[in-house]
C-alpha cells in the first residue's frame, strides 16, 4: 500500500510476522528503500522521512521534550527516580521494566477521536481517560492491569512529590481474572522433555537444577559451584533468592543433577551457559532459551494471531508457544511435597516462601483430596457393616380341593 499524496515514496508494508512497518523509497533510486523507526503519527516523523528520501537513515528516535504539567512529564520524572532506586538496590530491575512498559503504553494511547496522544495531555486526567486507556487493550486484560498498576505507582509518587493531586486512576478497576498461572509439569511431559534433551545437554542440566531447587527463573542463571556446600559429607546448594522477602535456601543436590555437572570446573561462574559458553546475561535471556528448549521437545501449541492464523517469523518459519515453563516445575515440586504428606512449613522451607498462606495453597488442595478419599472410605465401610434387608418371596396361595369347598358333587 503506497501513500503518495503527502509523502511521495512512502510505503506501508506488512512483515511476515504480521507487523506493520513504514519504508521510504530513496529519491532517484526506485529499488532502494529505508525502513523508518517511527510511524506517521510520530511528532518527528517528517525528520525521519526527509532523511530517508535523501538516502540517510537516522539511527535513533529523537527524544521529545515533555511539556510541563503533562502525563509525559510525570512519567519521565518517575522513571528517572525508579532508575536511581534500582542502582541503590531499592527496586528490582524487573519492576522497573514492567512499569516503563505500562507507562509507555498509557502515554502512546490515542484519545477516542484519534487526534491527541494521551501522554501530551494535562496530568490531571479525568476518570474517563483512564478507563479509555484500560479499554484500549481489548481482550488483553492482563496487559491492561499492568498498565493501570504502573499508572497508580506513578501518580502515587507524583502526589508525594507534589507534582499532582490525588488522581482518579485509583477509582478505575481492572476486569482481569487470574487464570491460575503456570501449569505444573505432568510426569509424562517431564519424560518427554528429558527424552528429547539427552545427557550432557544444557537443557537437561537446566531441568534438573530447576527441579532440585524449585527455584525461580530469576535465580537460575546466577547459581554455580560457588553456591555448593558440603554438610555431613552430603553436597548441598545454598543461595539467597533475589525476590524480596524470600528466605535463604539450603538443599541437598540429587545424583541426577550432580551427574550432569561433574565436568563443570570448580571456579565456573555458573552452571548454565549459552551456546557461546558464557553465563546468561539476565533472567530474560535464560527464559527465552528455556522456552525454545521446551518448544523443541514438542511441548507447545501454534502461536495464533487475533484471526486464528498461525504466526510466522521474518524468515517465514511457523511460530509456536511453549505450554510449560520453569514456574511449572516449581509448582509440581510443591505438589509432590504436599502429596507426600509434607507440611506447610516444609513447602515454605523448600520454596523459600515467607508467608504460610502461599505455601498453604498446595497443601490445602492435597489435604482436601485426602479428606475426601477418607470420607468416601468411611461411607463405604459403614455401608458394608449395616444390615441389608432380604426380600422374601411370598408362597403362592394354596388351592382347595372341590370337596372341601362345600356341597356334594352331583
Amino acid at each position: 500500500m503506497r501513500i503518495e499524496k503527502d509523502y511521495p515514496g512512502l510505503c506501508e508494508e506488512k512483515t511476515p510476522a504480521g507487523q506493520i512497518r513504514w519504508r521510504v523509497r530513496v529519491e532517484g533510486q526506485k529499488t532502494k528503500k529505508i525502513t523508518l523507526p517511527v510511524e506517521p503519527k510520530h511528532p518527528n516523523f517528517d525528520v525521519f522521512y526527509a532523511a530517508a528520501r535523501t538516502g540517510k537513515k537516522l539511527k535513533s528516535v529523537l527524544k521529545e521534550q515533555a511539556a510541563k504539567g503533562t502525563l509525559d512529564e510525570l512519567c519521565e520524572r518517575f522513571t528517572n527516580w525508579m532508575k536511581e532506586q534500582v542502582k541503590a538496590g531499592n527496586l528490582k530491575p524487573l519492576t522497573l521494566s514492567s512499569r516503563i512498559t505500562g507507562l509507555k503504553q498509557a502515554r502512546e494511547c490515542m484519545s477516542p477521536n484519534g487526534k491527541i496522544r494521551i501522554g501530551s495531555m494535562k496530568v490531571e486526567l479525568p476518570r474517563e481517560a483512564f478507563a479509555h486507556i484500560r479499554d484500549s487493550f481489548g481482550s488483553r486484560t492482563g496487559a491492561a492491569q499492568t498498565c493501570l498498576k504502573a499508572l497508580r505507582a506513578a501518580y502515587k509518587w507524583g502526589e508525594e512529590h507534589e507534582i499532582c493531586a490525588k488522581s482518579l486512576v485509583f477509582t478505575v478497576t481492572s476486569s482481569h481474572k487470574e487464570k491460575g498461572g503456570a501449569t505444573p509439569w505432568p510426569d509424562e511431559d517431564a519424560r518427554t522433555f528429558l527424552a528429547h534433551h539427552g545427557p550432557g545437554t544444557m537443557a537437561r542440566r537446566w531441568y534438573f537444577l530447576a527441579e532440585c531447587t524449585a527455584g525461580r527463573i530469576g535465580d537460575m542463571h546466577r547459581l554455580g559451584p560457588k553456591n555448593e556446600r558440603i554438610v555431613d559429607e552430603q553436597l548441598y546448594i545454598h543461595y539467597q533468592p533475589s525476590k524480596r522477602g524470600s528466605t535463604e535456601v539450603t538443599l541437598p543436590l540429587p545424583w541426577n543433577f550432580v551427574a550432569e555437572v561433574l565436568d563443570v570446573p570448580h571456579d565456573a561462574r555458573a552452571y548454565l551457559l549459552t551456546e557461546k559458553g558464557t553465563p546468561f546475561a539476565s533472567a530474560n535471556s535464560l527464559d527465552n532459551t528455556v522456552r525454545r528448549w521446551i518448544i523443541e521437545a514438542g511441548l507447545c501449541v501454534p502461536f495464533l494471531d487475533e484471526n486464528g492464523v498461525q504466526k510466522v517469523d521474518r524468515r517465514g518459519k511457523l511460530q509456536f508457544q511453549a505450554t510449560r515453563s520453569q514456574h511449572g516445575i516449581r509448582k509440581r515440586r510443591a505438589e509432590k511435597i504436599a502429596e507426600a504428606s509434607g507440611s506447610v512449613y516444609e513447602v515454605m522451607a523448600h520454596l523459600s516462601h515467607s508467608d504460610p498462606k502461599t505455601a498453604a495453597i498446595y497443601t490445602k488442595r492435597v489435604e482436601r483430596a485426602r479428606l475426601a478419599a477418607q470420607a468416601a472410605m468411611r461411607a463405604e465401610s459403614h455401608s458394608k457393616s449395616a444390615g441389608v434387608l432380604r426380600i422374601v418371596r411370598r408362597a403362592a396361595p394354596k388351592v382347595q380341593k372341590a370337596e372341601n369347598m362345600g356341597g356334594e358333587a352331583s
